[in-house]
């Protein structure tokens, strides 16, 4: 089985993009993030040409359509089945959170609060995205679901290498352990797991953006429970999708890469 996440920024200008790297890498179950579409513009038949069912969140009427997450399905496993629209108890806007059941396995798209620093200071900031964080722990806490078949994949805004820097957002120890607390429910980073039994190491990224080098997506990451981590066979992030593909002449391309996990064969 393999899974993937991407933040697309903007289904509708990506979809020829998207439709192209579905046909390349066959993924079995995708989350999206930052869809920036509406319910009724969401390009449910077109995916479903794709070969996907999709289950779409978005918060309509809001500010670029309040984000917007999805997940996307192959057509040949079993039709997601919806079972959590946006996170319980949110109080900060934005369409953030799905999470839908595809057989036995329970998978979620994530687009965690970034906070706005130039609309809410740097303290606004940090609280909303802490008091976020801490609504996503408590929901999965209360969810027996995380000793079973589990994925959480998204954009999590939070850079956990490199040293803490306290005044730069996505890089302080509190966002850290924020998102250490939601991991601590028996969650693993699954592209962290099989880096370090593969090369005895951690990520090893460079942070730094910019935009005349391939940048990679740490940011964006796949969660899954031990019995999804025991399966676990590769993990990468696939930087042939950040830049212009040959055949889609003057397509637009997202600026993260897809983040993609291979599980062996088997039932989760």
């Amino acid at each position: 089985m393999r899974l993937a996440t991407w933040c697309i920024g903007g289904i509708s200008s990506k979809l020829r993009y998207l439709c192209h790297w579905l046909d390349s890498r066959k993924p079995d179950i995708v989350a999206l993030q930052k869809t920036f579409a509406a319910t009724d513009r969401f390009p449910e038949e077109a995916l479903r040409q794709a070969g996907y069912e999709s289950v779409a969140h978005a918060r309509d009427g809001q500010f670029r359509n309040g984000w917007g997450v999805a997940v996307l399905v192959r057509k040949t496993l079993p039709k997601p089945k919806v079972l959590q629209l946006g996170l319980p108890g949110q109080r900060d806007p934005g369409a953030r959170f799905v999470t839908v059941a595809v057989g036995d396995l329970e998978f979620s798209s994530v687009y965690a609060v970034y906070g706005n620093p130039d609309a809410n200071g740097f303290e606004g900031a940090m609280e909303r995205k802490i008091a976020w964080m801490e609504q996503l722990q408590e929901h999965l806490g209360k969810r027996s679901k995380l000793s079973g078949g589990c994925v959480l994949a998204g954009d999590f805004n939070v850079v956990s290498d490199g040293p803490a820097l306290p005044k730069a957002l996505n890089h302080t120890s509190r966002e850290r352990d924020a998102l250490g607390a939601v991991l601590g429910l028996g969650l693993v980073d699954l592209y962290d797991l099989h880096r370090c039994r593969h090369s005895g190491t951690g990520p090893g990224f460079n942070y730094e953006f910019n935009p005349h080098r391939p940048v990679t997506s740490r940011l964006h990451r796949i969660l899954g429970t031990r019995v999804v981590a025991d399966q676990l066979h590769d993990a990468w992030v696939d930087l042939e999708y950040r830049k212009a593909v040959r055949e889609l002449h003057r397509c637009k391309w997202p600026a993260s890469a897809p983040v993609i996990v291979d599980l062996c064969s088997g039932s989760i």
